[in-house]
């Protein structure tokens, strides 16, 4: 299964609509198949990235979100790419958008992200604060835990 290829060819796809039906065939590959050569996933999903940062069309976007919170939970490759530009992007994000964007950076692990989500625990939305929380408590998982394995490692 080339997924460098099929994000190329949604990356190059000018329908919506078909860009829509290659996006969620993208993020069942994604979520059920586990042989996929994780390198090509990493650079399938930083292209995603990309694509999704500059896409105007926001169901599109959303769609690229969920392919790429896929990617990151089923794949286990959250910490293998820099989020930064995503996280500066989240006060712009709608409600739907966020709802991926914040899984997706909890599941880096990386806790340079905490001080942004502690924003998040505290918004007005309580389905936000929800999902803010859960990638808190996921990041300070994986920070203990990897601490865990480095100890044993010595």
């Amino acid at each position: 299964m080339d997924i460098l290829k099929q994000v190329k060819a949604i990356l190059a796809q000018q329908n919506p609509l078909e860009k829509d039906t290659q996006l969620s065939q993208l993020d069942d590959v994604l979520e059920y198949h586990h042989e996929i050569n994780k390198a090509d996933v990493v650079e399938g999903v930083r292209l995603l990235l990309v694509a999704a940062l500059q896409e105007g069309d926001q169901r599109i976007r959303q769609k690229f979100f969920r392919t790429m919170d896929t990617a990151v939970a089923c794949q286990d490759i959250g910490d293998r790419i820099d989020w930064d530009r995503l996280a500066t992007m989240l006060p712009s994000l709608e409600k739907w958008e966020l709802q991926y964007v914040l899984d997706v950076l909890g599941l880096s692990g990386q806790a340079g992200y905490l001080p942004l989500l502690e924003e998040y625990a505290h918004h007005a939305d309580p389905e936000i604060r929800e999902w803010a929380q859960e990638a808190i408590t996921e990041i300070e998982y994986r920070v203990a835990h990897a601490s865990v394995s480095q100890k044993k490692a010595v």
